[in-house]
């Protein structure tokens, strides 16, 4: 919106003469206006209350990634290829919105192309209690799913990693048609009582009955309030400043204005 002013006489904008005490008072008037608005100790005070309320707004976003968040889970149809009529992982897709790669878990579920669906987030450093959410609801079993996935990983071989991803489905009912899938199993449960804690690796878990249960090892693909930690950082580090930097008010004086 443009205001548009005329201008005025001359006249108009001269105001009568004031005396010397009202004049006094009209600044001490805008000295008290100012320091209402302006005063110091006012916002050290506010930061300083701020000081002891940012820690737990910090601890409850962190906490919140644990796994309340939901994703979203969008899968295009891609995988690796094909093997005894089922796609091998990774599955191609999005979740967030950001490119990932799934790792199926879920024997027990068909999906299609071009579908997606809303998932919950379960860490693997998670406590057991967490689990309750998943499908196989066993902290355990999803560990030694994560260490056969890395195997994976780091082979080229696709009779291998067909061999592996078989294990895998394994666990919720697939029939493997490799002779070592009992073998490939008891190493993975080795391998997760020798310290293995899949750090990085999450769950998704679909929220409907749509959908199959993953794992993924995207560094940045789960949604994390890294901004509002951030943004909480810097005012709790503002708060230690102001509250060092800035001086106490000055007390005001009691003496009449010298004129």
């Amino acid at each position: 919106m443009v205001y548009t002013f005329a201008a005025l006489p001359l006249s108009t904008w001269q105001l009568p003469l004031k005396s010397a005490g009202q004049r006094i008072a009209s600044i001490e008037t805008a000295q008290h206006v100012c320091k209402g608005r302006f005063d110091r100790g006012e916002i050290v005070r506010a930061l300083k209350k701020a000081h002891w309320v940012l820690p737990l707004v910090l601890v409850v976003f962190s906490s919140a990634h644990a796994g309340s968040v939901p994703a979203t889970v969008y899968f295009n149809g891609g995988y690796a290829f094909a093997n005894d009529g089922y796609g091998i992982p990774p599955y191609q897709g999005t979740l967030n919105g950001k490119s990932a790669l799934f790792y199926c878990v879920d024997f027990n579920h068909e999906i299609y192309g071009n579908t997606s669906w809303n998932a919950h987030i379960t860490n693997l450093n998670s406590p057991n209690a967490s689990f309750s959410s998943t499908r196989l609801d066993n902290k355990q079993t999803y560990l030694e799913m994560a260490w056969l996935i890395t195997q994976m990983e780091s082979t080229t071989s696709q009779n291998e990693q067909a061999q592996l991803q078989w294990a895998i489905w394994s666990f919720s009912g697939g029939h493997s048609p490799y002779l070592n899938n009992n073998a490939m199993v008891a190493d993975a449960f080795a391998a997760v009582q020798d310290g293995f804690r899949g750090n990085g690796w999450e769950i998704l878990t679909p929220l409907g009955s749509y959908g199959q249960e993953f794992l993924v090892d995207p560094p940045a693909a789960t949604p994390e309030p890294s901004s509002m930690l951030l943004f909480g950082t810097v005012l709790l580090g503002l708060s230690f400043v102001m509250r060092r930097k800035w001086p106490a008010p000055v007390a005001e004086s009691n003496l009449p204005p010298t004129v």
